[in-house]
Parts: structure tokens; C-alpha cells; sequence
């Protein structure tokens, strides 16, 4: 896991791709910045704030080995998005880039939880409405 060396919100002078989704955060916009290191090597991570809330609350479902990479994100967010958001969507996986403002306004109203199944080594997921509004 790599360590986190520097951890801060800065607002984009320029335009920067996010780490998470490889969209673009638009100069003038905040974001999350961190420096890393891993192995000897140093490198920064730029996400969209979104994408940084996303990730944390998608951390059990996508289950990273070692902090989250870009492809593990965009991966699990697909997933999610197909057995949660979009259920019923008929495009096919290399026609949709996923639903992220579908997946960003659901997990604000929703918690999703692990639930352990009767035979004792099973997971499935759930979503319940958050008891706590204050987003």
C-alpha cells in the first residue's frame, strides 16, 4: 500500500485528468490532491471530489488489494452501476462509460452494506436509506 505523504484540497489552475475516471477536472474547480510514495517511487494523485467520495464509499464492494487504481474504480463502478443504478440498461458494457452523477447522487441517500449470508462465508449487498441527511 503506498504511503500518503501529502493530503490536501487545492482548487485546478489548469485543467488536470482525474486518477479515478480519467475525466477532466475543469480549471477553477476543487479537487483532491495527494502525494505517494510506493516502492521508492513518488507520484501525485489528482481526483474529482466525486470520484474521491465514490471511491470510499464503494471501498468493500470493489475490495483493491493494495489502494484503489484507476482500472479497480472504473471496474467496480461499472459493476455497481449495472446491479444497482442501471439494472435494466440496455447498452452494452464498450457502448456505456458508467453512470458516475447516477452513482454520486445514489451512494448520498443510500448506505451499502456486506451482508454475510446464512452459510457463513457468502457476501451479497444491500442498500438502506441513510438515517442521517446532513450531505
Amino acid at each position: 500500500m503506498p504511503d500518503i505523504l501529502e493530503r490536501k484540497d487545492k482548487v485546478a489552475r489548469k485543467n488536470h485528468t482525474c486518477s479515478y475516471c480519467n475525466g477532466t477536472i475543469e480549471k477553477g474547480t476543487s479537487y483532491e490532491y495527494a502525494k505517494l510514495k510506493d516502492g521508492g517511487e513518488l507520484y501525485e494523485w489528482k481526483n474529482h471530489k466525486e470520484c474521491g467520495f465514490i471511491a470510499q464509499q464503494l471501498w468493500s464492494y470493489i475490495d483493491p488489494d493494495e489502494g484503489m487504481t484507476e482500472e479497480e474504480f472504473q471496474d467496480g463502478c461499472m459493476e455497481f452501476c449495472k446491479a444497482f443504478i442501471c439494472p435494466d440498461c440496455n447498452k452494452k458494457t464498450e457502448d456505456c462509460y458508467y453512470c458516475l452523477d447516477k452513482i454520486f447522487a445514489f451512494l448520498q441517500n443510500y448506505d451499502f452494506k456486506r451482508i454475510k449470508e446464512k452459510n457463513g462465508w457468502m457476501y451479497t449487498w444491500e442498500c438502506v436509506p441513510k438515517e442521517n441527511q446532513d450531505l
